[in-house]
C-alpha cells in the first residue's frame, strides 16, 4: 500500500520539477474525482474543470510553495490536499460569482445569513471561554495517537467514513471498520477532554 503520507512526487519537488507536476496533477485529478470538494459538487463540469485548474497551479506555482508547507505528521497527504482544494473552490466560487447547489458563499454552515452573524457577534465572555476551550482540546489531541487524531481531524472537514477510507487507501468495504474506529476515537477525547475541566456538551462536531 502506497504510505498515505507521503506520496513518491513530494520527492521530486527539487529534483525533477516536471515529473513532479505530472505525478501530483495524476494524484490530484484522482482524488478530486473520488472525493470532490464539496462546494465543487453542485459546479457545472465546465465550472468543475477550470477550479481543477486553479487548484493545480496554486498547489505548483513558486516552486511549489504550497505542496512544501505539508507536514506528514499532521495527517494525511490526500486528506491535507482535500482541505486545500475546498479553500480553493470556495475563494473560485466567491471571485468568479459561480453557483454552487451545495455551498451558498453568503451563508454560514447552519445556513444562517452573513450579514446576521455579523450583526450578533459572540460575546466577549463566550469568545474567550471558546478560545480557552480550544487551546485544551489542542493540548489533548497531541497526546493522541496519530490514527485518532487523522480520523477526527477529517471527521472535523465533514470526511465520510467511505471518503476517510479512500483518503487512508483502504478499500470502501472498510467504511464500516473506519466508522467505528472514529466513535471510539470521539469518546477517547471526549473522557479525556472531562479529565481537563471541559463540557464537550457545549463545544460542537466531537
Amino acid at each position: 500500500m502506497q504510505n498515505p503520507s507521503w506520496p513518491p512526487f513530494l520527492d521530486l519537488l527539487d529534483s525533477d520539477r516536471k515529473a513532479a507536476i505530472v505525478e501530483f496533477y495524476r494524484f490530484l485529478i484522482w482524488t478530486l474525482n473520488k472525493v470532490p470538494p464539496r462546494p465543487m459538487r453542485g459546479l457545472c463540469m465546465e465550472d468543475q474543470e477550470d477550479v481543477k485548474h486553479e487548484i493545480l497551479i496554486h498547489c505548483i506555482e513558486k516552486g511549489f510553495k504550497v505542496l512544501r508547507q505539508y507536514v506528514p505528521s499532521a495527517k494525511p497527504f490526500a486528506a491535507w490536499l482535500y482541505t486545500v482544494a475546498h479553500n480553493v473552490c470556495v475563494d473560485c466560487i466567491r471571485r468568479k460569482s459561480l453557483r454552487s447547489e451545495e455551498v451558498s458563499i453568503h451563508e454560514d454552515s447552519n445556513g444562517k445569513k452573513l450579514e446576521n452573524v455579523l450583526a450578533n457577534p459572540i460575546d466577549e465572555e463566550r469568545r474567550h471561554q471558546m478560545a480557552h476551550y480550544k487551546s485544551i482540546v489542542m493540548k489533548v489531541l497531541e497526546k493522541m495517537d496519530d490514527y485518532c487524531r487523522i480520523l477526527l481531524g477529517m471527521a472535523a472537514d465533514e470526511f465520510t467514513p467511505r471518503e476517510m477510507a479512500l483518503v487512508l487507501g483502504l478499500p470502501p468495504s472498510k467504511s464500516k471498520k473506519v466508522s467505528d474506529d472514529l466513535r471510539y476515537c470521539r469518546e477517547k477525547l471526549r473522557k479525556r477532554l472531562k479529565q481537563n475541566g471541559v463540557d464537550t456538551g457545549s463545544i460542537h462536531r466531537f
